[in-house]
């Protein structure tokens, strides 16, 4: 009965729903804005009275807290080791450790950091509530702010459910899998697609049977954090039609792509039917625009996804694939919590989650001595890039998670925050400081002007032995058609980078540093590559950063390499 709500629910009835919505939970959340300072002091000292009592808060004298400096004063600034002994003695099932009495340990989410081995986050009661929350604001407001989608359906992928547990026999999952299993059920009808798809391990299968289950329906909304993932949903359509409309004709699922048997019994049993007509439609589509692309066989989603940071370049290019349509930012998400809040259309950049949290922010330029340096949200200036520090309900305390923000302006007292690049990436040989951020910005750039699409890039500082220090990036072989078009890339690569980077440009000029090398990697490379680390880390690939700048050069050991070129010694084009 459930799964014929969006087809016997009527739109205006859908928008009262969302408004209603929206009422409770956006709206006191705006006004909130005006008073962030306060809110979030409140939110820290209630925060701080409340756990007095664990082991973190004895230890680190919670009940001599009276004000934000003192605060400041008797908690460190730290990563995730320092916090690790109190996680894992919540996980060996001493929840005093971080977790006051007041409040329940749900289970453990898991991070799927940049480097290393996966790490636990403890998930109470009330971080889950708060997270929730933080959730229906972003989404109360986006999707009211799009009436004429109401009513529509869906397309939400979620991460690994099944993780393992721990010692004290809790639930370890991703945060995207949780949220999804306890799912409002009135909602869950406009979703289209089912939770097991997400057991599909391989990523190109993953992606066949979405497509093979929402191509013919009325999608209204796509949220895919990752652009990335959105652009090979699309191509996977293109490339592979020829199956997908024999499927749709037949009402089968093909057994070219790895779908585990009992996964593919259940799709075939309950959502899959044939449908020729709609094949009929599919091939005409197909036959007249060379491909079978979303922007001519859904209407205009409305989309949400990651715009800012490294990872959000890629939405540059999701209009070639789903055409003109409105897109918001997802904002700053990660297993520790939901950082920011964008409230509009265009802009990818959002304000903090006052009411989930106690953000700090220390200068870009005086990292070295985060202690005591944090700033408040309300002391922020506009276009300055700082680090930031976070306080949550799972027990995080002035945590330094190395994400690196931009201050775009304010709402009220709240600053408006745009993520930038993990602080760690930073590329320094010769004193030349090249960002993660630099690197995808000046490469996308490049390979407009030189005329082809980008995908992915790594650059990777490198010092050899007799030789002076250099950059080698890497893309894939088949973006390019030849190999003068690559040279004429990394020219233009060298040019933009230079542009943004005056050290950069001193560096080259003085000739510390070599001409740059473009290693051109074996085709499907980097798919093999994020298959490998999905499940290397066993967090799958939902939320796949691609990393624009690698430090260790050894991370260059793993990738076949099947040409790669360098410029002319003194070629300098600037």
């Amino acid at each position: 009965m459930l799964r014929t709500l969006p087809a016997i629910t009527p739109r205006p009835v859908s928008r009262f729903v969302l408004n209603t919505i929206r009422r409770l939970t956006y709206d006191p959340f705006a006004a909130s804005l005006q008073q962030a300072t306060t809110t979030q002091r409140q939110w820290l000292l209630n925060r701080i009275r409340l756990c007095r009592e664990t082991k973190f808060g004895r230890d680190h004298g919670f009940g001599e807290i009276k004000t934000v400096d003192d605060y400041k004063k008797n908690v460190p600034v730290k990563g995730y080791p320092y916090f690790e002994p109190y996680i894992n003695s919540v996980a060996q099932g001493v929840t005093s450790a971080l977790i006051p009495a007041e409040e329940k340990l749900v289970q453990f989410t898991i991070t799927t950091g940049s480097t290393g081995v996966p790490k636990l986050n403890p998930v109470t009661n009330t971080w889950l509530k708060e997270y929730k929350r933080s959730w229906s604001v972003w989404g109360s407001k986006f999707f009211c702010d799009h009436p004429a989608k109401a009513g529509s359906k869906m397309i939400q992928m979620a991460g690994t459910w099944d993780m393992g547990k721990t010692e004290s026999g809790h639930q370890i999952s991703m945060v995207s899998a949780l949220l999804a299993r306890i799912q409002n059920p009135l909602l869950k009808p406009f979703y289209l697609l089912p939770e097991i798809i997400n057991t599909i391990s391989d990523p190109v299968a993953r992606h066949y049977v979405a497509l093979r289950l929402s191509i013919l329906e009325d999608v209204g909304w796509i949220l895919l954090m990752n652009p990335g993932t959105m652009i090979r949903l699309a191509e996977i359509g293109a490339t592979h039609s020829d199956l997908l409309l024999k499927d749709i004709a037949e009402g089968t699922l093909t057994d070219q792509f790895d779908i585990p048997d009992n996964v593919r019994s259940k799709l075939l049993a309950q959502f899959i039917k044939a449908s020729p007509k709609g094949a009929r439609k599919l091939a005409a589509l197909a036959a007249k625009h060379g491909k079978l692309l979303p922007k001519d066989y859904w209407d205009q989603p409305v989309v949400g996804c990651w715009t800012s940071g490294t990872a959000g370049f890629q939405s540059k290019y999701l209009p070639e694939y789903y055409g003109d349509f409105a897109m918001r930012d997802m904002g700053l998400i990660t297993s520790e919590g939901r950082h920011t809040i964008p409230l509009s259309d265009g802009l990818p950049a959002g304000v903090p989650s006052i009411e989930a949290g106690f953000y700090e922010f220390v200068p870009v330029e005086d990292d070295q001595s985060a202690q005591g340096e944090a700033l408040e949200g309300h002391e922020l200036v506009q276009g300055e890039r700082y680090r930031l520090l976070m306080t949550t309900s799972a027990g995080y305390y002035r945590f330094d998670i190395g994400d690196i923000v931009e201050c775009r302006g304010f709402i009220g007292e709240a600053p408006l925050l745009e993520f930038i690049q993990k602080s760690d990436r930073v590329g320094d040989l010769e004193g030349e400081k090249v960002t993660e951020h630099q690197v995808v910005e000046a490469a996308h750039i490049a390979a407009k002007k030189t005329g082809f699409h980008l995908s992915l890039i790594t650059a990777v500082p490198r010092r050899l032995l007799n030789q002076q220090p250099r950059y080698d990036f890497l893309i894939e072989r088949s973006e390019i058609k030849d190999l003068k078009q690559a040279k004429d890339f990394l020219i233009q690569l060298d040019t933009e980078l230079a542009g943004i980077n005056f050290l950069w440009r001193a560096r080259r000029k003085e000739g510390v540093l070599q001409s740059p090398h473009l290693k051109l990697l074996a085709g499907n490379e980097w798919n093999r590559h994020i298959s490998s680390e999905a499940a290397r880390r066993g967090t799958g690939d939902y939320q796949y950063k691609h990393p624009g700048l690698v430090v260790d050069e050894s991370w260059l050991d793993q990738f076949q390499v099947e040409e790669s070129l360098t410029l002319e010694s003194g070629n300098i084009n600037f």
